[in-house]
């Protein structure tokens, strides 16, 4: 029997079919939380209200939790479990806003030096200046629209890079561009269009006239910055792998043909080199790790994974190239992040594992975020090896995992573990080789966070921090990151998830002046860690292997 489960203050409902995590709920609704100590209840930082319905008080709800606030329905989100009729008040210290954000108004608190001429705005209609902060990412583009006056964004708007049409990655694209005459300018085209589409959204959006907006800050890797610029991106596919620029690009509007004010300008943030761009100077510059007393980690996770270690004493960059598989390919029921993708599991004590959708729709795939979820929880409950073996019926029941869970493994008869697999609801099945396809990522991206920490010979248990970013990694529990030996297992109350920082990065360069400089010294001085041929790489390549290894 279904049951609805209420969310306020956006009085939005998820219907749900039996036992579900109030926090799995809450995405299903677009509601995002935060569980700063990973659900392992040491924080109590994950509270909400349940005003009508019934929620059982657990241990950890009266270990953290006072009789007073237990009698008013406070409980710990993590540990809520629903089977009925709830209303449930989700309070703004619990909500994640990383998943799609630009960041907020605190950004500016210390004051704005403005970034671009006055007499520019002085001209522009109304009085008023405006200017929209790009991310350019290899999937999606997004963009907000920014009141230069006091930093804060108008409207966002977001869509799928029209460049996916060319090549899924950037090397593919590489490729078309390398194998078509016109290749550099179909790419070229196509990602200026969509984001002249996107300021234009945003002018109707906000209510902006085009003469109000003076500016567009845009931030994105190497290959898609000089595709938005128009320069030839082949020489970034071969040795040395060298652009044409590295520098800031400033450029009039006007030779993009975005509606703009006449002399609105163009500016592109600059980039280390070919394997650390503008959005992880952006996202550095957004996290402040440039300016952190003790050391931090900044992990953008991606196809190609941006690893970069920084403090005041400097910063350290590698790129690892993870693949697509975070993107849904070598996956058997991989998908994108789309409507009806599954993008959230939890295996409960009771033995049932919930799988909660993209848009609540009926699952058909799984994404990312899904995958690893996926993977950290029947690694958890005993289902997946160290090693990432999937084990059998047999070995499940020898191992102690409970039988509702072990009756979602298949095995098919005759055949090898390598055909093993675990049902989740509708047709969606994890195998063994999905495993390791996630097992050969992760691998690859602690890989070169182990050997970035090594070259500057700081410990993991040192790190002050670490910031998760990229759209991608809005979407990622921290438990289950660390579970499966993806980041290291440090207090996850110092892991972060930062979202859009490259946009976050866009939106100051483009209100600030000493932003804008700032991002120029830190491609400067950001030092490149190669990992192709480095003598420890496969070393550390294999050690990162095992779900159970630990950085």
């Amino acid at each position: 029997m279904s049951f609805r489960i209420r969310f306020l203050p956006e009085d939005r409902v998820t219907v749900a079919d039996g036992p579900v995590d109030l926090f799995l709920a809450a995405a299903q609704s677009d509601i995002w939380t935060e569980q700063p100590c990973g659900a392992r209840t040491a924080c109590g930082k994950c509270r909400v209200r349940v005003t009508s319905g019934d929620a059982a008080v657990t241990s950890a709800d009266t270990r953290l939790l006072s009789t007073a606030e237990l009698a008013e329905g406070w409980r710990l989100g993590c540990q809520l479990t629903l089977a009925n009729d709830v209303t449930v008040t989700i309070p703004p210290q619990t909500r994640s806003t990383a998943a799609k954000s630009f960041g907020d108004d605190k950004l500016f608190a210390g004051g704005i030096e403005p970034t671009f001429p006055t007499h520019v705005r002085s001209e522009a209609e109304g009085g008023a200046v405006y200017g929209v902060a790009v991310d350019i990412g290899s999937t999606s583009l997004a963009a907000a629209l920014v009141d230069l006056a006091t930093g804060r964004v108008r409207g966002t708007t977001s869509r799928v890079n029209p460049q996916v049409r060319f090549g899924a990655d950037v090397i593919s694209r590489i490729h078309f561009a390398q194998e078509h005459p016109d290749g550099n300018e179909q790419l070229h085209r196509s990602v200026a269009s969509a984001i002249g589409e996107m300021v234009s959204d945003l002018a109707q959006q906000g209510a902006v006239a085009a003469d109000q907006i003076v500016a567009v800050a845009c931030a994105g890797n190497a290959t898609m910055t000089h595709a938005a610029v128009g320069a030839d991106i082949t020489p970034l596919g071969q040795a040395p792998y060298r652009g044409a620029f590295t520098n800031e690009v400033t450029l009039p509007a006007s030779e993009f043909g975005w509606t703009a004010h006449p002399e609105a300008v163009a500016l592109f943030l600059p980039m280390v080199g070919h394997h650390i761009g503008g959005d992880t100077v952006g996202a550095v510059l957004a996290t402040g790790l440039d300016q952190a007393d003790g050391w931090q980690l900044l992990i953008d996770l991606g196809t190609n994974t941006e690893v970069v270690l920084g403090s005041r004493r400097g910063l350290l960059a590698t790129s690892t190239a993870a693949g697509p598989a975070f993107e849904g390919a070598n996956i058997e029921y991989g998908m994108r992040a789309a409507p009806g993708a599954i993008d959230r599991v939890r295996a409960l004590a009771n033995g049932r594992l919930v799988a909660g959708t993209v848009a609540n729709q009926p699952a058909r795939g799984i994404c990312g975020s899904g995958l690893i979820d996926a993977v950290a929880e029947l690694h958890r409950a005993g289902v997946i090896a160290d090693s990432g073996y999937l084990r059998s019926v047999a070995e499940c029941e020898a191992a102690g995992v409970h039988p509702a869970l072990i009756r979602r493994i298949t095995d098919v008869p005759g055949e090898s573990g390598a055909k093993r697999r675990v049902r989740f609801d509708g047709d969606v099945m994890l195998s063994a080789q999905d495993v390791r396809q996630l097992q050969l990522v992760k691998g690859s991206i602690a890989a070169g966070i182990a050997l970035v920490l090594q070259h500057a010979g700081v410990h993991a248990g040192d790190l002050e921090a670490i910031h998760i970013a990229g759209t991608f990694g809005s979407f990622v529990r921290k438990e289950s990151v660390q579970g499966v030996g993806l980041v290291p297992a440090i207090d996850p109350e110092r892991v972060h998830f930062v979202g859009n920082a490259a946009g976050v990065g866009a939106r100051l360069v483009l209100v600030d002046a000493r932003q804008r400089t700032r991002a120029q010294r830190i491609a400067e001085h950001c030092t490149y860690l190669e990992l192709a041929g480095h003598p420890d790489y496969q070393d550390a390549f294999v050690a990162a292997i095992p779900l159970g290894a630990r950085l």
